[in-house]
C-alpha cells in the first residue's frame, strides 16, 4: 500500500466515521463493535486468500488430483477456513435488497460455530446500524490493499 492509498483509505475512514456520528444513534463506544468485526472480516479473508494460494501450492498431486483442502491447513498456514457467507466478498456483493445487517451477523455466527473459542466474542447486533450505513461501511473496506 503506497503513501496516497494510505492518505485515500484515512480519507474514507474518517468520512465512514463521521457519517456513523450523524446517521446513527449509538456512541462510538456502541459502534466500535460493528465496525472492528468488519475490519476483522477484512483481515481474516486477506489470510484466507493468501493461505489458500500457499496451501493451493503445497498439495501434492494424487492419483486422483489435488486432495481438497481442510480447515487443518488453514490453521498450519495461520488463517482461518471461512465458510461461504462469512467471506468478505461474499458480503460485499449481496445485493442493494439483500439484509446487510442479517448477513453481517450470521457471517459472525458461522465463524463462532466453526471456531468456538471465538463463540460469543464476535459481534452480533448490525441491526443497530442502518443498512445504508453498513453497505458503505463494507465498500470503504472491500478494497485490495485494505
Amino acid at each position: 500500500m503506497n503513501q496516497q492509498q494510505i492518505k485515500q483509505l484515512e480519507t474514507e475512514l474518517w468520512a465512514s466515521a463521521d457519517n456513523l456520528r450523524a446517521n446513527s444513534k449509538l456512541t462510538a463506544a456502541e459502534y466500535k463493535d460493528p465496525v472492528l468485526g468488519l475490519i476483522l472480516l477484512r483481515y481474516a479473508q486477506n489470510r484466507y486468500d493468501q493461505a489458500k494460494i500457499a496451501i493451493e501450492a503445497r498439495i501434492p498431486d494424487g492419483p486422483r488430483g489435488k486432495r481438497a483442502i481442510k480447515k487443518e491447513d488453514f490453521l498450519a498456514a495461520g488463517a482461518m477456513m471461512l465458510p461461504e457467507a462469512s467471506q468478505y466478498e461474499y458480503l460485499a456483493c449481496l445485493p442493494e435488497a439483500g439484509d446487510i445487517s442479517e448477513a453481517l451477523n450470521t457471517a459472525m455466527r458461522l465463524i463462532e460455530e466453526e471456531y468456538t473459542d471465538l463463540a460469543g466474542i464476535l459481534p452480533k447486533n448490525y441491526q443497530e446500524l442502518d443498512s445504508e450505513l453498513l453497505r458503505e461501511l463494507v465498500r470503504v473496506f472491500n478494497k485490495d490493499a485494505a
